[in-house]
């Protein structure tokens, strides 16, 4: 699959989209500012949606490593292909423009932003778990692109140090055999607990029970290393 002008021009509209709920979001978060219990509740609100970001990005990065093909339905064309070829050449992800890292991740998110956006009036902490979802989630990508850089920018490498955002030292177990740890890819602050708990590995057994199987080792290493990432 090829990066076409029409699929950036589609990465650029959802970017656009993705800038014009947030802000609408951080807005009315705004506005409902109005005490110390009120930032009490947005501060624990942010940190339950960073966390959750975390926690989705494993769960979809486990899913393009170990389930489906480069042919299932959207899935595949924008997840499984690009995960699987980042384990061929990981590198590859340090070339991309910003646009190009993270515009699928902006596409899926979106529809969420708007639910809250336009949907029921809310509140202060589901407009504030909502928002830090939503920006966390759109730079997953970029925060996994950093980690493969060699030489980051200062104030990334700042957050990397403190264990803000994905470190490359933490990330680096990922890309050890046997390749089935360490999925996420936000902050990895859930990998040990996940790990611990052998969530993924429980997780494939009870997808087993309903007759869907991990990809075999060949199409695991089928990473389309035409595609864009």
């Amino acid at each position: 699959m090829t990066y076409s002008r029409a699929h950036r021009r589609y990465e650029l509209a959802a970017l656009a989209a993705h800038l014009a709920l947030s802000t609408a979001l951080a807005l009315r978060v705004a506005a409902r500012l109005d005490g110390a219990a009120s930032a009490l509740a947005l501060a624990a609100a942010l940190t339950a949606g960073y966390l959750a970001a975390d926690f989705a990005s494993g769960v979809v990065h486990w899913l393009a490593d170990r389930y489906g093909s480069t042919e299932t339905w959207l899935f595949g064309e924008n997840f499984v292909r690009s995960f699987r070829e980042h384990h061929r050449d990981p590198e590859a992800i340090t070339r991309h423009d910003f646009v190009e890292t993270n515009g699928d991740s902006c596409i899926f998110v979106v529809p969420l932003l708007a639910l809250v956006v336009l949907g029921a009036r809310g509140s202060i902490v589901l407009d504030g778990f909502t928002l830090a979802l939503g920006v966390a989630v759109l730079l997953t990508s970029q925060i996994h692109r950093w980690a493969h850089m060699p030489s980051p920018p200062r104030a990334v490498a700042w957050l990397q140090a403190r264990r803000l955002i994905l470190a490359p030292d933490r990330h680096r177990a990922h890309h050890a055999a046997p390749f089935n740890r360490h999925y996420c890819i936000t902050t990895g602050w859930l990998n040990p607990l996940l790990d611990r708990a052998r969530f993924f590995p429980r997780m494939e057994r009870v997808l087993s029970a309903f007759g869907r199987r991990v990809a075999g080792e060949a199409e695991r290493r089928d990473g389309g290393v035409h595609h864009r990432r």
